[in-house]
């Protein structure tokens, strides 16, 4: 697995027992750290997949955004709990340029 940058998961922003980052997912989960408008980060589990792409796949939900960030052989979902999910997902769509978000 992935190692994570030292203190990435710590804060209020986080909770639960998954703290296993897939390698695409550590600027996703950086920005949404740092993002004041994002209040909660909820990390997923992890999923193989056949394929070789990277990107990410976001929606918007009832209680802010759910991510699905995809790497060269697995996939991990995300939960992030916002009240502007619009604003969220538009500097997700910059950092990724466009692709996928």
């Amino acid at each position: 697995m992935a190692d994570k940058p030292r203190g990435l998961l710590r804060g209020p922003k986080f909770n639960g027992k998954h703290t296993t980052l897939i390698a695409p997912a550590h600027a996703v989960v950086e920005l949404l750290r740092d993002d004041s408008r994002v209040t909660k980060i909820v990390i997923g589990i992890i999923k193989p997949r056949r394929g070789n792409g990277q990107g990410i796949k976001v929606v918007t939900i009832e209680a802010g955004l759910r991510l699905m960030v995809s790497g060269p052989s697995s996939v991990q979902q995300f939960y992030a709990y916002t009240a502007d999910p619009d604003g969220v997902k538009s500097a997700l769509e910059q950092l990724f340029g466009g692709q996928g978000a």
